[in-house]
């Protein structure tokens, strides 16, 4: 792969919450990389704004995940040694709905299929354990203790900077315009010029499509999704040790949350289903009146000890694909690589997304099929 006319072995388009993992984990390997960052990594206009994360091994979007959260849980660790940076706090999570449904059944069994030790609290024992909480007649809660969060825009700072430490070089406010495949290089334009790399990987979130064919670009949207915080008068109740992640749903309500991470606010989100963007640049920040109505609704149902009108909020964008799942592989026998499409889910396995590509890209292994860009 290596040859005297590429200014790198690997290009890499995005260094959010993908590309900058993937930038540490090809450094760490010796690959010579060149990333590509129109903002600057940490920046708060795509997927990684909003302080913080969910990390969970069970799992209820498949059994096929738990393998690379197991290998993300092991990675995330790993940038914290090498960074000296704290990143995953694991305090625990719930997963709160009628067991009868789709979302608590599907968990369960994923855990069982795959080892991952769950509790499941009934609507009493929650109550006891954990009263901020308002379960419903019938509801359970499943307690996963490996779960936690992640500090994203920490995350991305850390990975960035010992991949620099590494040997990779990061081209900030440098916006790729085009790529194209150039015999056994590829070739990347940008507004400060143009490099030639050995292979590329798309890790541009929100702004990939534009390097997608039409029938892959067809298959994704940007979309904007809603943070908000919430006050108490009872935030040591709130914190990690008393306050696990959570996910909680009550019929057609929806909502996720995390611990104070200030000791001022605690933060619960999802009530406001995500909606399509037609430029992630230029995506409204601010909630609207009914968006806060629907997200204080849910908190004053779900979360009494909260106070339910948000003190903060504020959005992100990030790719979704039609059909949920991620796009990792390479387009056709080609030189570009795609780790993209994450939609909304994508940080907790972002380290170990990372490491199978540069798997890939190194000749080590393959990329998993069920990911693999030619289902569409």
């Amino acid at each position: 792969m290596t040859a005297s006319n590429l200014d790198a072995q690997v290009g890499i388009i995005g260094t959010g919450t993908i590309g900058s993992m993937l930038a540490w984990q090809l450094a760490r390997r010796g690959v010579d990389v060149l990333a590509f960052e129109q903002f600057s990594p940490g920046h708060d206009r795509g997927a990684v704004g909003g302080e913080t994360r969910l990390f969970r091994l069970a799992y209820a979007e498949g059994a096929q995940y738990v393998p690379l959260l197991r290998d993300s849980l092991r990675l995330w660790r790993e940038l914290e040694a090498e960074s000296g940076d704290g990143i995953l706090t694991q305090c625990g999570g719930l997963a709160i709905g009628d067991p009868a449904e789709d979302y608590i059944s599907g968990l369960v069994e994923s855990a069982r299929e795959t080892g991952v030790a769950v509790e499941v609290l009934s609507r009493d024992e929650a109550a006891q354990r954990y009263p901020q909480h308002r379960l419903r007649d019938g509801e359970v809660a499943v307690l996963d203790e490996q779960a936690g969060f992640l500090r994203c825009e920490q995350a991305v700072l850390s990975a960035t900077r010992v991949a620099e430490g590494a040997g990779a070089e990061v081209l900030r406010y440098t916006e790729v315009t085009n790529i194209a495949e150039d015999g056994d290089s590829v070739l990347v334009h940008t507004t400060g010029g143009t490099h030639r790399v050995g292979e590329v990987v798309v890790c541009a979130g929100s702004w990939a499509s534009r390097f997608l064919p039409g029938a892959l670009a067809a298959a994704v949207e940007p979309r904007r999704v809603l943070l908000s915080w919430f006050g108490t008068e009872a935030i040591d109740d709130y914190r990690p040790e008393r306050f696990p992640i959570f996910i909680h749903h009550d019929g057609d309500v929806h909502v996720y949350g995390t611990p104070t991470v200030d000791g001022v606010m605690v933060k619960v989100a999802g009530a406001v289903t995500s909606h399509p963007v037609p430029e992630p640049a230029a995506v409204d920040r601010r909630h609207s009146l009914p968006e806060i109505r629907t997200i204080a609704g849910a908190v004053r149902q779900m979360l009494p000890g909260l106070h339910p009108e948000p003190v903060r909020t504020d959005a992100f964008t990030d790719l979704f694909t039609t059909d949920g799942k991620p796009l990792v592989g390479r387009i056709g026998d080609g030189r570009v690589v795609l780790a993209t499409g994450h939609s909304g889910r994508g940080f907790k396995y972002a380290p170990g997304i990372a490491a199978m590509v540069t798997d890939a890209v190194t000749g080590k292994a393959g990329l998993p099929e069920f990911l693999a860009p030619e289902r569409f």
